[in-house]
């Protein structure tokens, strides 16, 4: 028979699973406000740098010659090298690769312009986990997230079954706090689930393929890295050693020529080149493919002549391509057009909504059951890292549009701003007294932060909605979003006040009642400069 754990053992356990449950849920949080914003990172990017709001020219220099270009400029050929064309017509191409282990980036303009602008890149990064700085390591807690969440999401699903119906629509903003959070919690997760469900597949599905092949490269491939990455990913990504003599190969764009009549449908938006100048040299060209529904393709070349090495497209790759055709066009939303990515937004902020909710209403009944320094804790966690989230992705537009574009060192100050405004807004949900003050001060801080942004916006740029210049239809749309949002973020600030007041109103009961205890109440010892918690503690039972 299993002996009962002891009651210190039993504690800690408790505690360190709702330490772990909270903080991954913040982190999913994270995963998808930033995600839901990168579904527009092609305006962004547009938004953003005001060289990608000029007219292209590289149909008249050609691709050879702004490579040449490009090349001039570094003074040196890189074994690998990534070249961005321009989208619609608009903007530069951007070269980019390791010189001496940096990455660096440029724009190929009427000069080499450094990349400046990380805003869009930032966010882009951040709804999988992975910065320069951090390496890989929170990028596989991010694929661990999303199988945690598709394990929440299933056994969600059979706890609720039976009243599933009824909870799609039971919403009641009239009744206390706990209950607004659960039917939230309810209302939001049973509407989204489908949409939840997608992502975290998706998401654990490319985090974990890319931990799977090579632990099947030896056994099914023979060892041959190169063959396993075009089985899995449809191009290799192999580091093949340079070799053979100089050669001068046919040009990108005799090349680029080469690739759509091996695969018309190919509209190339990157080109990876490798081995630049030798005869083992190779260009892939990757695209969208014109009349397949969000299809994507892949033409692998030798430089010298020509030759088709591999092509991955739709019919053209069996089952592997039409798979990751699906997946990669659901959870990118390359179908629908802006009406689809503005209702994905929309899930996705609910989806945020569900798991804070979630957050709340478990360590609410955490606390009626034993209360405890550290549910009080994770709950002013919640809400400073679920709001301060916000009012920090807000301060970085804002910081995004004060810092001088030439400044070397922006980038790095939009990174710091992110982190300190987060920092700070969790230091503050630590620190307050009333803890039902937090979610509108942090949301309306956040309103108040975008708010100046598009006029900011404007010094850079003549394309936006204030600029002086003709109208570009992404900067605008931009502009008008932020717009939008800040006025959003300002009135939620202002109806969960008028909540919070209706909240802290007396209640109407009898003499003899007391008022039930509130989970955002201060913790006593930062409420009052470390006095000791509540006497009062309820045994826990346990099995």
């Amino acid at each position: 028979m299993a002996k009962k754990l002891s009651r210190h053992a039993f504690t800690t356990f408790w505690d360190v699973h709702a330490w772990t449950g909270v903080i991954g849920g913040l982190l999913l949080h994270v995963m998808f406000l930033s995600g839901g914003i990168t579904l527009f990172r092609r305006q962004l990017a547009v938004w953003e740098e005001p060289l990608t709001q000029e007219r292209s020219s590289i149909e008249q220099t050609g691709l050879q010659a702004t490579l040449d270009r490009a090349l001039a400029a570094a003074g040196t050929t890189p074994e690998q090298i990534w070249l961005d064309l321009p989208e619609g017509g608009l903007g530069a191409a951007r070269i980019q690769y390791f010189a001496q282990g940096e990455a660096v980036s440029s724009w190929v303009h009427e000069e080499i312009v450094p990349e400046r602008e990380r805003l869009s890149e930032f966010l882009y990064e951040l709804h999988y986990l992975w910065h320069r700085a951090t390496g890989d390591w929170l990028f596989y807690l991010g694929g661990l997230l999303c199988v945690a969440l598709l394990l929440a999401l299933a056994t969600g699903v059979l706890i609720h079954l039976k009243d599933i119906v009824r909870q799609f629509h039971q919403f009641r903003p009239d009744r206390k706090r706990r209950v607004l959070w659960s039917d939230m919690h309810k209302v939001l997760g049973v509407m989204g689930l489908p949409f939840q469900v997608l992502y975290a597949y998706t998401g654990a599905f490319f985090v974990f393929l890319g931990v799977l092949v090579p632990v099947f490269t030896g056994p099914v491939f023979g060892g041959d890295a190169a063959r396993a990455d075009l089985a899995a990913w449809g191009a290799s990504f192999a580091d093949e050693p340079a070799r053979g003599a100089p050669a001068r190969g046919l040009t990108l764009d005799e090349l680029t020529a080469r690739a759509r009549a091996a695969e018309p449908r190919l509209v190339p938006e990157r080109l990876r080149i490798r081995h630049h100048g030798l005869d083992s040299g190779t260009v892939e060209l990757r695209g969208a493919i014109e009349g397949v529904p969000f299809a994507r393709g892949v033409v692998r070349l030798r430089a010298t002549d020509g030759a088709v090495l591999s092509l991955d497209a739709p019919g053209a790759e069996g089952a592997r391509s039409g798979a990751f055709r699906w997946i990669y066009g659901l959870h990118y939303a390359d179908f629908g057009g802006v009406t689809l990515r503005i209702l994905f937004f929309v899930l996705a902020l609910a989806t945020c909504a569900t798991i804070l909710t979630g957050n709340l209403i478990w360590l609410a009944r955490r606390e009626a059951r034993r209360e405890s320094l550290g549910n009080r804790l994770l709950a002013r966690v919640t809400v400073g890292f679920g709001a301060g989230t916000i009012a920090a992705i807000a301060a970085l537009f804002l910081a995004s549009r004060v810092f001088p574009l030439d400044w070397g060192a922006r980038a790095a100050a939009e990174d710091l701003t992110f982190v300190v405004v987060l920092g700070l807004c969790v230091a503050w949900a630590l620190a307050a007294r009333d803890g039902g003050r937090l979610w509108w001060q942090q949301l309306g801080l956040a309103g108040l932060l975008l708010l100046p942004v598009p006029a900011l916006a404007a010094r850079w740029s003549g394309a936006g909605l204030f600029g002086a210049g003709q109208k570009l239809g992404a900067v605008v749309a931009v502009d008008v979003a932020l717009l939008v949002t800040a006025a959003a973020l300002c009135a939620s600030a202002w109806a969960l006040r008028r909540a919070a007041l209706r909240d802290a109103a007396p209640p109407r009961a009898t003499q003899d009642e007391a008022p039930a205890p509130r989970l955002d109440e201060a913790p006593a010892p930062l409420a009052h400069g470390g006095a000791g918690l509540m006497a009062r503690r309820q045994t826990a039972s346990h099995g």
